[in-house]
């Protein structure tokens, strides 16, 4: 077990690295575009601050947080049940309910809010992702995003060495949760910002370290094994950590450049310096308008001492005048003549670096609906990374929560939760026994705009009209209007189409329908007619049994007929000999000769029989003193 002095000593020696200075600055700063902390045009001089920074995070943080997402576990084609993969889908769906549920209860945001809030300002996502034991034994999800402007950590080929996250807590509430009294830091922040607190993770330990003050520290949690090991059955820190963007970790080698702050960038990296232009020339605006509405003055006297005691632009102010004394007004002074054109530059680069006016509703005039959909996927280099981001985020949460619980240790835990809109809610108990076999989740965000769904469904249908398909309907249902489950998806349409195809299908929806609203006396009218029906069905199949019967009657007479000794083509009968039998001849061999074939009674297609037929009428092929042949 490390000693606390040595961990605290390496834990703060990182925190105080010159790159996750840096860091720390740039979040710093853009955090402050964000809170729209405001501008300073210098003294004498109107300010204006843009809310443009905020507007475009909470557009993006918008479409993380309502994206369809989908958790897929695939299993290859020699596993014949996959309801293992079934299992492990509704584990990995119910922990993810079972931590918003918790994060709700603590004040939170869900899960989801939160690391699409750190994706899109902060450029980076981190937390902690674990089975914990309840007092009683029970089993429960904690999956809790950490800052990342708090995060320290430090990685190997292996990834994540350890990795110790940095609150700040009250001395009241380290008290009470940890049995500890402690003197907040007043040489650092005056006592203000309270205790730090680390909790730290590695690949075999978890502690928490409470810094009491300058060199001294005391364990809040000692250090303690806390046996998570992946498949293979190597440990591994429980924690999740990942950057947003595809640019990798740049060493520069003659630049002065500091590029620790390139790795993982925010929403606001293409306009950080625009949002300044923009204020600045907003502000310039603002002092011109202000000064207009209370325009510069001289007050001309005699001996160039006279001042006025009262504000002469406020509405029935009078101001007296010594004698020889005068007001006058100074030439107004208005915006250069590029002004303008300077506005609509950096209005336009705003855009380019995040989004366009159009994503927010806003023509400036009209436009066609083709170039509305250009201007819009000009947006993708901004929500892209992020999705990615998020897509990978949850890849590993979901690892992490499913590997531990395979390895077994735990209580059975109940979940609950759907796959998507069309499927029913379940509420089921899953057992580590249950994962086994199970493949790896596979994890799919589905971000688009609603005004793109009618395009989507035109392009789907399109694709598979005509003789030729151009794609198979599950690509089309997958890919172009990204359902979830697709084979899901097509048992509800086939199963919508059994209810209307037959008519008594029909007929018994819509008395459900009217039972369930409680008009029981409309929904008797359709049982009385589904009772005529089902009624005439019947009749109608005994109808055919008996035309059957009576022709197989017709045509065992003249069969019998037919093998009378001495009639052509009998047996033993020269001229004819050998002659095979007529093709359907009767028996078992097919329909009576002369009948079509088309002709098949009930029985034979496989129907039970509902009657007896009646018999034929006397003297008729079939009826009594028919002649029978023998």
């Amino acid at each position: 077990m490390a000693k606390i002095d040595d961990l605290l000593e390496k834990i703060e020696s990182t925190w105080d690295s010159p790159g996750f200075i840096s860091r720390r600055s740039r979040m710093e700063d853009d955090y402050g575009l964000y809170r729209m902390n405001a501008h300073d045009a210098g003294a004498g001089y109107q300010s204006y601050t843009s809310n443009a920074p905020r507007i475009l995070a909470d557009k993006i943080i918008s479409y993380l947080t309502n994206a369809s997402m989908s958790l897929r576990v695939n299993m290859t084609a020699a596993v014949a049940d996959r309801d293992s993969g079934t299992k492990k889908e509704k584990l990995a769906i119910g922990s993810l309910n079972q931590a918003d549920e918790r994060m709700q209860r603590l004040g939170q945001p869900t899960v989801r809010e939160q690391l699409a809030f750190h994706a899109v300002l902060r450029g980076w996502y981190a937390g902690r992702a674990l089975l914990n034991k309840r007092k009683d034994g029970s089993t429960f999800v904690d999956i809790t995003p950490f800052d990342p402007l708090h995060v320290v950590y430090e990685m190997d080929d292996d990834g994540i060495v350890w990795l110790a996250q940095r609150t700040k807590r009250s001395v009241s509430s380290i008290k009470s949760k940890y049995k500890i009294d402690v003197e907040p830091d007043v040489e650092k922040d005056g006592g203000i910002g309270g205790v730090s607190v680390w909790d730290y993770y590695d690949r075999e330990e978890h502690g928490i370290i409470i810094a009491k003050g300058k060199n001294e520290s005391e364990w809040g949690k000692k250090l303690t094994k806390h046996n998570i090991k992946d498949v293979n059955g190597t440990p591994f820190a429980p924690v999740f950590l990942g950057a947003v963007g595809p640019a990798p970790w740049i060493q520069g080698e003659t630049s002065s450049d500091d590029t620790a702050r390139d790795f993982g960038e925010s929403i606001f990296a293409s306009n950080r310096q625009i949002y300044d232009d923009l204020n600045f020339a907003m502000s310039a605006y603002k002092t011109l308008v202000r000064r207009a509405v209370r325009r510069p003055y001289k007050v001309v006297s005699p001996d160039g001492t006279t001042t006025l005691d009262s504000d002469p632009w406020q509405d029935g102010s009078e101001v007296p005048l010594p004698a020889g004394t005068d007001i006058q007004l100074l030439d107004e002074v208005t915006m250069p003549v590029d002004a303008p054109a300077f506005v609509g530059i950096v209005s336009g680069e705003l855009q380019r670096g995040g989004l366009s006016n159009v994503s927010y509703g806003e023509l400036p005039f009209a436009i066609s609906g083709f170039a509305a959909k250009v201007l819009q996927e000009g947006s993708a280099h901004q929500i892209e990374p992020r999705v990615k981001a998020m897509t990978s985020c949850y890849k590993q949460i979901t690892e992490l929560i499913t590997m531990q619980y395979e390895l077994g240790g735990f209580k059975a835990i109940d979940v609950t939760g759907r796959y998507n809109d069309i499927s029913n809610y379940f509420n089921e108990e899953i057992k580590p026994a249950d994962l086994e076999g199970a493949g790896a989740i596979e994890v799919k965000f589905g971000v688009r705009m609603p005004q793109d769904d009618p395009q989507l469904i035109t392009m789907a249908q399109m694709m598979r009209e005509g003789e030729r398909p151009l794609a198979p309907d599950d690509w089309i249902l997958e890919n172009i209007l990204q359902v979830s489950d697709v084979q899901q998806f097509k048992n509800a349409i086939s199963a919508q189409q059994a209810h209307t195809t037959e008519p008594k299908a029909l007929l018994i929806t819509l008395i459900e329908g009217l039972m369930q609203t409680g008009e029981q006396e409309k929904a008797l009218i359709y049982v009385d007619l589904l009772r005529k029906t089902m009624k005439q069905e019947n009749q109608e199949e005994q109808s055919q049994d008996l035309q059957f019967e009576q022709l197989k009657a017709q045509a065992q007479a003249m069969m019998g007929g037919m093998g009378q000794p001495g009639a052509p083509g009998a047996p033993g009968q020269p001229g004819q000999p050998g002659e095979p039998p007529p093709q359907g001849g009767g028996g078992e061999q097919g329909s009576p000769p002369g009948i079509s074939n088309d002709i098949i009674s009930s029985q034979m297609q496989g129907f039970t029989r509902a009657g007896d037929p009646a018999q034929a009428p006397p003297g008729t092929p079939g009826g009594p003193g028919s002649y029978s042949g023998e």
